[in-house]
Order: C-alpha cells, then structure tokens, then sequence
C-alpha cells in the first residue's frame, strides 16, 4: 500500500530548551509528503525544517497495547534532510494499529503526531439485481437492513482512529455479461443505490461519509470467460476504513450525497 493513509497531525507541546538563541528559531516542524508512509513495508520517510536528532517510533494495537517500538538517531542530520524511521514486522493477524511518532531536533525540541491504520470488512448476503438494473427492489431490501447494524458495530471498533474521519467504502463488481464501459457504470450504479439505501436507513443520522467506486468485470471473484453469467462475480463489498481502501482495479472512490 504506497498510497499514505490520511494523517492525524497531533500538535505535540514544544519542549523548552535553554538559551534564548533557541527560542528565537522557528517552531519544529514535520513534514510527511504523499508516498512518505509505505505500512506495507513499515517505513515513514519525513523531513524536519531544523537539524534532527532523533526519532521514536510505537505501535500500538486497537486495545491500546504495545506492539512495537523503534528509535532513530540522525546525529545532527541538517535541516530538509529526507530521513527515515521503520518498525519490525508485526505479531501475525494483526491488520489495524495506530503508530505514534515524536521527531526531537538539537536544541531538543519536540513534534508529534499519529497514523492510524483501520480496515474491517462487512460480512453480508449480496443483493440480486435485475439484469442491467440497479434498482433495489423490496424483496432484498431485508440485505441491506441486516447489514447495518454490523456497519455500526465497525464503526464502534473503529473508533481508535476517530480523528482520521472513517467512512463506509461501496465497491460494486459485475460478471462478464455485456461490455467493460457498460459493466464498470453498471457496478458504480449499483454501489451508490446501495449507498444512498445506507445513508437513508440510518447512516445519515450518524454522519457517516459514504463512498462508492465501481470496479465492473475488471476484478473477478471468479475468473471466467467474456459473456458468462456468473453469480459470485456479482458482488459488492462493504468497507469501514480509515483511509480510501488501496483496491486494485480502475475509477476512484466518490463521495455519496
């Protein structure tokens, strides 16, 4: 996942140094520019606009416990200096963390600020459409209704990374009947029916930003040949994240009204 997540900036109080000659500088500062954090690989490149001392890393898990920790040294590394910090590999299953960072240059001032990393899948029964349709008809509308209340409950676990703005992802998919223009629109259409079903049932009320993107018959659960009519290809996902989810296949997330 290259693409940075949205980044929670915590204003961290400065600590006071000695001398006069320090406090007359520019506040410390962080910068982390899109590209700058690889969770995949567990690196965070950033420059600070002062010589750097050092670094600290930790992770810590949706409960609040310690996973990991790393600290950098960079010996007076001049200011604008690109600069890395990384963390081990984490305990197997662990998918959502926050990491919190402090950046201390030579006087010893210091910076902080959070990423938090949070992605849960919502377990459903896939709503049938008419052939070339996205209209939800009455019938599977008890869908769309039993899976509310689980998007609420992800919410709730997602809580851990509030200040980073979670959303509901819609991902719409088609099987391979019709063409690929025809079916990506298809899948978006579909996806933002069951969107505005969300936000109409509840999710409005919460204030909950919804988003759809429509990925047609270029991502199959299934592979198959062009023109088969596949039912498990005919699918949506339904995603509480803290950051547009890195899927492969074209368009991009759009947000709902």
């Amino acid at each position: 996942m290259r693409a940075m997540p949205f980044l929670l900036a915590i204003l961290a109080a400065l600590c006071l140094a000695p001398g006069a000659e320090a406090r007359r500088k520019p506040a410390l500062a962080v910068q982390l520019n899109k590209g700058d954090v690889d969770l995949d690989a567990r690196t965070i490149g950033f420059r600070l606009n002062r010589p750097a001392d050092s670094a600290e890393l930790t992770v810590f898990d949706e409960d609040g416990s310690k996973l990991a920790q790393q600290v950098e040294v960079y010996d007076g590394a001049p200011a604008g200096t690109p600069l890395t910090i990384g963390w081990p590999e984490l305990p197997r299953g662990v998918e959502n963390f926050r990491i919190e960072l402090r950046f201390t240059d030579t006087d010893e001032f210091w910076v902080g600020l959070s990423i938090c990393r949070f992605q849960g899948y919502i377990p459903h029964e896939e709503v049938v459409f008419e052939s070339g349709k996205w209209e939800i008809r009455p019938g599977e509308q008890h869908k769309l209704d039993e899976a509310i209340p689980r998007i609420i409950e992800m919410l709730e676990r997602s809580r851990v990374c509030a200040d980073q703005g979670n959303a509901l992802y819609v991902a719409g998919y088609t099987d391979t009947v019709g063409s690929i223009a025809d079916n990506r629109e298809l899948s978006r259409k579909r996806a933002r029916a069951i969107a505005h079903y969300f936000l109409a049932n509840g999710l409005a009320k919460r204030k909950i930003a919804v988003y759809v993107r429509g990925f047609g018959e270029e991502v199959l659960a299934v592979p198959t040949g062009d023109n088969v009519d596949e039912e498990r290809n005919r699918r949506a996902d339904y995603i509480v994240s803290s950051f547009p989810p890195n899927l492969p296949g074209p368009g991009s997330w759009t947000r709902v009204q």
